[in-house]
């Protein structure tokens, strides 16, 4: 699971919101006044207006605005990075050297990879562009050419790097790991999204730097990622990336390898959990050995050699199939080979919300929000303890409005675990058990035992007073509004 194997995103990985063109550290050679003509005409300025949320007061918003690049592709769909349009409101891109802007909107994207695609309603922006040509993964070392539009200037920005590498990293704005290309170049804010291209073709697009202080190291997404993701969302529909849900163990330690009986050479790594509830679980067993993936074997590192002298981490493999295909393996078990044939029915998903409104219901002065539950990789006794093996989401106080009905209360903080003893599987239910109680309390426990108490009649009579001392237009989220319609639809019938 690749979730599980990630590096903590604090510290590792710096996103640049207002991201980044390559810039090389010594001049290249300038490109033909001819390649920069057709280039001018397919590499485009991306500009968002986005909507800002607090989670201190999610009935509020704000809104910023930032700056991008992206680039035509066949059938007049602009490529970007999702990180450039998340939670955007107005978005529109610009041609090199015109001063026209043109509304555009989201058609597909992906979080998890950090890229989106663009349309644009008006054809006369597509006049005279040329689509760019996807084409495969460079060589290290080999030199690529990054084109966008850099903070700073208006015309289109072109800078050279150099490959230093190909490996999985952790794509800063999803925190999931996918192979990603190294360019030993420095970075500068604007040109996230544009394209690199090497002999006339896009090799990858521009995403991050390293988070360390590093210097002259940056990252695009390579082509073979993009390329998922456009056959993902051909029939109309964005399923992801498959999950696979396990992790695994190197098998470098000698000791090991003869407990398992595996010979000097041998592949094959370690199952040491089967996340619960999943679909790995019907196929796979803790102590199981996977000794190749499809038609490669995996090294005793995880690896997996996917050409000459390329490795990478054999979940690489996982990644190029699409939510619905059967991952091949080869097991040993027991002792025993065996064949694996797995269909691969779920997807991975960020733990971090975009292009989303906060849910939220503010009661008794108590501001209640959801968080969801995600990659929850628990062993199959672990999850038969669960008091709610069906949770999704969480439920947590995440402020409290001072008044007299929650005095003693004003800086909890907690989960709730059960509302009046009963538990929850998310959001909606407990704003509909909330909303069931005719009692005169409502008591709100954590899973430690620690209780809030809220009286109904204060908490009611107080409400409105409340909204307007703290100058709330809606004491809920817009979906609370609908269910509320549901369910007073549902009482009717």
């Amino acid at each position: 699971m690749k979730k599980l194997i990630s590096p903590s995103r604090l510290g590792t990985w710096l996103l640049l919101w207002l991201l980044v063109p390559i810039v090389a550290g010594a001049a290249g050679k300038s490109s033909s006044s001819e390649e920069l003509r057709q280039l001018a005409n397919s590499v485009v300025k991306v500009y968002t207006t986005a909507e800002v949320f607090n989670a201190f007061t999610p009935w509020n918003s704000g809104s910023e605005s930032r700056i991008g690049s992206g680039f035509i592709i066949e059938g007049n769909r602009i490529v970007t990075n999702a990180h450039v349009i998340a939670n955007g409101t107005f978005i529109e891109v610009q041609r090199d050297g015109t001063p026209e802007r043109y509304e555009a909107e989201v058609e597909f994207v992906t979080h998890e990879a950090d890229l989106a695609i663009l349309t644009v309603q008006d054809k006369e922006f597509f006049k005279d562009k040329k689509p760019l040509t996807i084409g495969g993964l460079p060589e290290v070392h080999q030199e690529v050419t990054a084109y966008g539009f850099p903070t700073g200037g208006d015309s289109l920005s072109v800078t050279k790097g150099i490959v230093s590498r190909i490996e999985y990293q952790t794509y800063a704005h999803s925190d999931l790991m996918f192979k990603a290309i190294q360019i030993d170049a420095a970075i500068n804010a604007g040109n996230s999204g544009g394209p690199a291209l090497s002999n006339g073709k896009v090799v990858g697009v521009v995403m991050q730097v390293a988070g360390n202080g590093e210097e002259n190291i940056g990252y695009i997404i390579p082509t073979s990622i993009l390329n998922h993701f456009l056959k993902d969302i051909a029939d109309g529909k964005y399923d992801g990336f498959p999950r696979l849900a396990l992790v695994t163990e190197e098998l470098l330690n000698p000791s090991m390898r003869k407990k398992y009986n595996l010979k000097s050479g041998d592949p094959g790594i370690l199952i040491t959990s089967v996340c619960a509830d999943t679909d790995a679980e019907k196929f796979l067993k803790v102590g199981d050995i996977i000794t190749h993936v499809d038609k490669y074997a995996i090294e005793s590192n995880g690896s997996i050699m996917y050409e000459p002298d390329r490795f990478i981490n054999f979940f690489h493999q996982v990644d190029m199939l699409q939510v619905g295909e059967t991952l091949k393996l080869k097991i040993i078990r027991d002792g025993k080979p065996l064949d694996i044939a797995m269909p691969l029915l779920s997807s991975d998903h960020t733990d971090y919300s975009y292009d989303e409104q906060p849910r939220y219901w503010v009661y008794g002065g108590f501001v209640f929000t959801p968080r969801k539950i995600f990659d929850r990789c628990l062993t199959r006794q672990e999850f038969d303890k669960l008091e709610q093996p069906k949770q999704t989401e969480y439920v947590r106080i995440s402020r409290v409005l001072a008044s007299s009905s929650n005095v003693g209360f004003h800086d909890a903080s907690m989960i709730v675990d059960k509302v009046n003893g009963q538990y929850f599987n998310d959001f909606n239910e407990f704003y509909k058990l909330v909303n069931s109680i005719k009692e005169p309390f409502i008591t709100l426990t954590s899973s430690s035992g620690y209780e809030v108490v809220i009286e109904r009649s204060i908490a009611q009579a107080e409400h409105e007073k409340l909204l307007k001392k703290y100058h709330m237009k809606a004491d809920r989220s817009e979906d609370l509004k609908q269910l509320d319609k549901d369910l007073k639809n549902a009482a009717a019938d």
